[in-house]
Formats: structure tokens, sequence, C-alpha cells
């Protein structure tokens, strides 16, 4: 019994040791399945490239949903326009097929225009229904809702009163249309709603870009993505809808929307980078290049692609979509690793690529993030406090594991090691770097995939990816090794008992012939 007891334990150890080294592998290859997204006519993203949009999601989780760099389309202009052959041809599933490929590459902003038809809503310059496009988003929503593939998706709506000979007044008896639509084609379990932010405020789940609660502030990513699960925030560029009539619909101005060029500037000092940050959801719809729209992002705002395409162009959109979305790391990174085991190379350094380097280059001005090994010396990157814009290089090189651990920081006091967690965080970086005329510098920033393979995450060395629970190999042996030595002793002990025989019970045999010879020379009966 107790040998099989012994063996029922060290067996549970070891499978479970084994599942958590196994458990890395599905976040090495995960991606959206090919029935979700898959279309001829748009690329899809690589594994790599779904792996940085995940980082950069995850960083930003403490950061408020307002302050967010998003990327999205205009869909009359892009697809719904004269030099399209999708507008007349009633090839509604082309559309939306690549509605969701697009989302699918990390577009995730849509601008929609709309107008009544009878008891309905109709998409402009089409004959796609509101529904249907509902639908579409629904069943993206569903297929990535999950801590992988879950992000936000902004829905502006266009509204036109010109069209048919409608007014305003017309719209307003409509609207609760729209309520009825959402309710039935999307789910209102995934619209992040106006009640939802005074709820938020209430409780004050609410902050600005500095942490503090705020009563005009929004919650955080990874508050409205994993507390609340909510996926969707509608918002209307017109005026036709109010809190009553349409209780789902934030109104126009909540929003920051520009078109043509933007107004807000790009600030180059921390007054200034404070000061645009102030702003909430800032978006401009214009216009945009792969090689420029990286521009645009590191200066707060979120591109709105209005690109005239047609269905034989549209793809080239999938480069600037994906340009806009990965503003973070350098081409073809971060590098797919297999193991976060170390090893030692030729020249008996060990390795370990798990761990990123900033590079910056001072000749242009722009700085890329690049996996390297964790055992390099290098300055690493602190920030101020609770600060967003405030920086400092530390120019003690330390290896990535000595840089920040249990033993202290190499940051000194009030600042920590930390990350640029936006495209305006970087900006403000880069100009620090300028500033204090920074040469081409490699410096570690908080972001490793130590725990788990192609898990980055941030936190220092002793980080744990959220998504897999992983025992490291070192920390499996200093759990292992005592209770080992205790089921060992344990063994040792049932073994001896039952081998050898106690004298007592060897004797047995003689106590009872000494005990019966007692008994019988006792007298029997009463004492006279």
């Amino acid at each position: 019994m107790w040998i099989l007891l012994y063996l029922f334990v060290i067996w549970s150890s070891l499978r479970t040791f084994v599942t958590a080294s196994d458990s890395t592998a599905t976040i090495e290859n995960v991606t959206v399945t090919s029935e979700t997204v898959s279309t001829s006519l748009w690329s899809t993203m690589f594994p790599q490239m779904t792996v940085a949009f995940r980082s950069q999601r995850d960083i930003m989780g403490n950061l408020t949903v307002d302050q967010l760099p998003y990327v999205g389309v205009n869909l009359r202009r892009v697809l719904l326009n004269n030099e399209t052959s999708m507008v007349n041809d009633g090839n509604n599933t082309k559309i939306l097929t690549l509605i969701k490929s697009m989302l699918a590459s990390e577009a995730n902003v849509f601008v929609l225009d709309l107008k009544q038809h009878n008891n309905d809503l109709m998409v402009v310059d089409s004959t796609l229904l509101f529904s249907d496009v509902l639908s579409t988003l629904q069943s993206f929503i569903v297929s990535t809702q999950n801590n992988l593939y879950a992000d936000m998706i902004v829905l502006f709506l266009n509204i036109s009163t010109t069209e048919q000979g409608y007014t305003a007044d017309d719209y307003q008896i409509q609207t609760l249309n729209t309520t009825f639509l959402l309710d039935k084609n999307l789910g209102s379990m995934y619209i992040y709603r106006p009640t939802d932010l005074q709820n938020d405020r209430a409780k004050n789940n609410a902050w600005n870009v500095y942490g503090k609660s705020s009563t005009d502030g929004w919650p955080t990513l990874g508050s409205v993505l994993f507390e609340q699960k909510k996926r969707l925030i509608i918002g209307e560029l017109t005026h036709v809808f109010n809190e009553t009539t349409a209780p789902y619909i934030f109104s126009h101005d909540v929003f920051h929307y520009e078109q043509g060029n933007s107004t807000l500037g790009c600030p180059s000092t921390v007054d200034g980078l404070t000061n645009l940050s102030s702003v909430q959801w800032r978006f401009l719809d214009s216009q945009f290049t792969a090689g420029d729209i990286k521009e645009y992002i590191s200066c707060g705002l979120s591109p709105i692609i209005s690109n005239p395409s047609n269905i034989n162009n549209v793809t080239q959109l999938s480069g600037i979509i994906h340009e806009g979305s990965i503003w973070s790391w350098d081409n073809n990174q971060p590098s797919i690793t297999q193991s976060t085991s170390k090893s030692m190379n030729s020249a008996g350094t060990l390795e370990a690529y798990n761990c990123v380097l900033l590079h910056y280059f001072a000749n242009n001005g722009t700085a890329t993030w690049r996996v390297d090994n964790c055992y390099n010396s290098d300055v690493g990157l602190c920030r101020y406090e609770n600060s967003a814009f405030k920086w400092l290089v530390r120019t003690n090189k330390a290896s990535y594991f000595d840089f920040d651990s249990y033993k202290g920081s190499k940051c000194p006091d009030q600042y920590s090691f930390n990350i640029p967690r936006t495209p305006l965080e970087q900006r403000s970086l880069i100009s620090y770097l300028q500033n204090e005329s920074f040469p081409d510098t490699e410096m570690w920033i908080d972001l490793n995939s130590i725990s788990v393979s192609n898990c980055w995450v941030s936190g220092g060395p002793y980080a744990s990816c959220p998504y897999q629970k992983v025992i490291s190999t070192r920390n499996f042996v200093t759990m292992m090794v005592p209770a080992s030595v205790c089921s060992f002793a344990l063994l040792f002990i049932v073994v001896y008992l039952s081998v050898l025989r106690v004298p007592i019970y060897d004797n047995r045999k003689n106590w009872r012939r000494v005990i019966n010879k007692i008994s019988k020379s006792e007298l029997e009966g009463v004492p006279s």
C-alpha cells in the first residue's frame, strides 16, 4: 500500500512537470484558423506577426482604452466607392469576407455609412444590410473570444439623413430598431456601452494616463477585455442618435475625429506629450502609405485608412495595416523560439534568446525591438515613478537577469525597469535620447519570454506567462527534492518493517507459553 502510494506521488509529480514543459507548444504556433479568416483576396497574418501584436496588446493592458493605438478602415471610401466593381454587383459575400480578413489582419476600427431602408438600416452604396455586418462582427468576436486573440474593436457609424427624403426626426422615430438590431445580430454582452462607462466611473474603475482616478476617464484595456469581457465600442459620427433611443452607442462628442489633416500636432516635450495624452480617442481619417503610417501613429494618432481601392488592388491595404499595427518590433521580429532553456555556445558563453533589446538609431531618430541573449551585458531603460514620458538610461551594463532581480534593481530610487507601452511613449523616449545626444544604443527593456517560449511578458525575469501555468526546471527540482527525500524515507521504513520482524512478534509463542503457565498456577474459585 505504501509503495503504491509512493509511486503514485512520483508519477503525478513527473506528469505535472511533463505537462508544464509541453504546454509551451500551445503558445508557439497558435493562429486564427483558416476557416475563420481565410480569403484568396487578402493576405493572412503570419504566426510571427500574431505574436508581435499580442505582445503589444499585453504590455498595454494597464492603459486606458482611449489612449491605445488603433488602425482602421473607412469602408465606404475603401470598398464602396465609384472605382470598385463591388458596388452594384450584389456580391455581399466578398465584402463581408474582406471585412473579416481585415479584422484578422489587426484592423480594429471601421467607419460604416448607413441609410434607412424601410424599417432597416442599409450600408450606403451597396445592397448590404447593417445586420449582415453585425453578424460578421459577431462571428469574428466569438471565434477570438479568448485571452490569446481578444482585442478591442471600434465601430463608427455615419447615418445619412439626406437620402430618400428622410429627415433627422424620421430617424429618431426609427432608432429604437438599432438597439434591436444590435441585440439580435451581435449581442449586447460584447458591447461596452455608455452605461458601462458610467458604472466604471462610479466605481473608480476609470483612469487617466497617470493611473489616478478620473471622473472623465476610461477603464483599462485589461479591465474591458478580460474582466468585463467586452469587445466592441460603437460611436456615432453624425448627430442622429441620443442616449434614450440608442443606449448602446456613444455620441460623436466623445471622440476626437478629424479628416485629412490633424490639428493636434506632434509634440516632443514632456509637457506637450502630456497635453496631447489628455485628449481622448484621437483618430485621423485620411489616406496613408506603408511608409508614413507609423509616423502618424508615433504622434499619438490612430489612423483610419480611406485610400480608394477596388476588388483588384484592395489587398495592397494589408501591407499598410500591418505596418500600422506592429509599431514596436523590427522586421522579422520577434524571432520564434522553440525553447526557454539556456545553452552553451562554442565559446563557452551561456545563451538564452528570450529577452528584448530596444535599438536606437541616432541618425534617423528611430527605435525598434529585437530579441537578444539574456546573458549579454547591456544598459537598461528606467522610467520615473508613474510618469508616462520621463526616462533614464542606466549606463552601467548588466545581463537582463542582473539588471532587475530579487537582489535589487540597477535603476535608481524613484525609477523602475520599464518599457515604452505605446507609440507615443516610444516617441517620448526617442526625444529624450536625442536631447541627451545618445549615439546608437542598445538597451534592455522590460520584456521577456523566459517562462514560456513566445509568450512575451513584462515584470522582470521572474514574470509568468498569463496563458500557461509552467514550472521551470530549477523550481521543479527545488520543489521535488524535499518531497522525494521524505518519500524515500517513508519507503525505507515500510520496507524495513516488512522484512525485519520486531522481537516481540518473533517471541509471541514463548510469551503465550509463559502466560498459560501463570494462568494454570493461579487458584481457582473465591479465596476463603
